[in-house]
């Protein structure tokens, strides 16, 4: 079973790569092979730190439409907060209780 890499220690190292770093250096110091450098390098040029995490494009737009779902929702709260701190400004000390 092939090795399983951490997306940031992926980064890190496609970042000490782009910078110029010896990649042998690097296969060394993080006992990784170097078509998984070179992989790695390709998948970020590719599609950037989300490749790297494994995601398809469909996963990426799920996540993308269920925070923009979660930002509408949360709008929505917003707006009706906002409407009720302006009547609660607009007549204090008339707000009655019944019991």
């Amino acid at each position: 079973m092939p090795k399983s890499y951490d997306p940031e220690l992926k980064m890190e190292i496609v970042l000490r790569v782009l910078k110029d770093e010896n990649i042998s250096d690097l296969v060394e110091e993080y006992d990784v092979s170097r078509n998984s450098i070179y992989a790695w390098k390709k998948e970020f040029l590719d599609g950037g730190m989300s490749k790297l995490n494994g995601e398809s494009p469909t996963e990426q737009e799920a996540k993308l439409k269920e925070k923009d779902k979660q930002i509408q929702e949360m709008q929505k709260i917003i707006g009706q907060q906002k409407v009720q701190m302006e009547i609660l400004k607009k007549s204090p000390g008339r707000i009655k209780y019944r019991r």
